[in-house]
């Protein structure tokens, strides 16, 4: 951890096994009948309060020194919770091949929302790996893309509220001058508070005819399954269970929050579809079943081409954070070597180590020639 290269590197591999630990963990908790993931997220952010709680009452964990404003807090906070939400509901709309092109759009809307709201840009080379990287993905997990009105406005806020919240999650981090953790103590609470509302709105009570049993009492609520565990009508260890998850998602926001503060949204993003076509290579190998053989061929295709972009999107980010040349300098005519990358004799700015470098308005007018 001495670098923030070796920082980097294992935020993203604790985020990769907290990630794909926490959705095993996960599908037993609803398996067991308990399938309200607003309650379940309140849970894990009312156990981040208080494990930071005990943490800071040990004089192990240091406060921000400059606080953070309560707006700001709200803010990055219910963006996060809204992002879970809109996710969930985006895909009890649509199709799971809709929802998987959601899950793609949010890197090009983060660069937008980058370059148009923070004037911040990213190079052509970076933006090449990138779209290899989306389309390897996509190849490999969009099939059966089924739209609906009500889904696609769904989607869009889900991809909002996701890009918004980890733009801030590396932004705020950076403004008030704080790490990983004590932005996600920071917001701990707000998270918790949005989380309840969100799951005694939506998840305590039957609002539709589908949640009631034969005698017309509800079955599918929180206070439902509360009178069934004390019944003893729930598998045992379901408690445990759950405090299991809450442990895994400290773990995970620990992870998210340290890997896009100490590089950037986009680079969470590329970590996040790593994850993906590991867990679909982990598939083929451990669990073969016979299917259609073409989608078979789709997915072993999109997953090549997409750890062919995720290889080259960080050997870019590595050539450039040690100010050395790359592989499409070295593969590339040097015509298509300048369009790609138009700045490589510009000062280098700390942001260009992440790929990113600011946009100015006037540097179409400025010659730019090595020094």
């Amino acid at each position: 951890l001495g670098s923030p290269m070796g920082a980097a590197t294992w935020y993203a591999i604790g985020n990769v096994l907290s990630s794909v630990a926490i959705v095993l963990v996960n599908k037993r908790v609803f398996a067991a009948g308990f399938h309200f993931p607003f309650t379940l997220s309140f849970f894990h952010f009312c156990f981040t309060v208080v494990f930071y709680r005990l943490l800071l009452a040990c004089n192990l964990f240091e406060l921000p020194s400059s606080p953070m404003p309560e707006a700001d807090k709200f803010k990055v906070a219910f963006a996060g919770v809204a992002s879970i939400g809109f996710m969930n509901v985006s895909l009890s709309l649509n199709s799971v091949g809709f929802y998987q092109v959601t899950k793609l759009t949010i890197v090009p809307v983060t660069l937008l929302i980058n370059f148009y709201m923070y004037t911040v840009s990213t190079t052509h080379k970076v933006k090449l790996s990138l779209l290899i990287l989306l389309a390897g993905v996509g190849i490999a997990t969009v099939s059966d893309v089924d739209l609906r009105p009500l889904g696609l406005a769904f989607g869009v806020l889900a991809v909002l509220s996701t890009a918004m919240f980890q733009i801030w999650q590396g932004t705020k981090q950076k403004e008030y001058g704080m790490s990983g953790t004590q932005l996600q103590y920071s917001v701990s609470f707000y998270q918790a508070l949005s989380s309840c509302g969100l799951s005694l709105a939506v998840e305590s009570f039957c609002l539709a005819p589908q949640q009631l049993d034969g005698r017309g009492e509800c079955s599918d609520s929180t206070m439902a399954f509360l009178s069934q565990w004390r019944a003893g009508r729930v598998p045992d260890g379901i408690v445990g269970t759950i405090l299991a998850t809450c442990f895994l998602a400290l773990l995970v926001n620990w992870c998210s929050f340290g890997l896009i503060g100490k590089t950037s949204p986009i680079t969470f993003q590329v970590v996040g579809h790593a994850k993906t076509c590991l867990v679909l290579i982990g598939g083929y190998v451990f669990f073969p079943v016979a299917g259609d053989a073409q989608q078979l061929y789709n997915n072993i295709a999109g997953v090549t081409v997409a750890m062919f972009g995720v290889v080259l999107y960080g050997h870019l980010k590595h050539a450039s954070s040690e100010g050395k040349p790359d592989c499409l300098d070295s593969c590339c005519p040097a015509p298509i070597s300048r369009c790609l990358d138009v700045n490589k004799y510009a000062t280098v700015s700390p942001s260009e180590t992440e790929g990113l470098t600011r946009h100015d308005p006037d540097d179409s007018k400025r010659n730019t020639g090595p020094d």
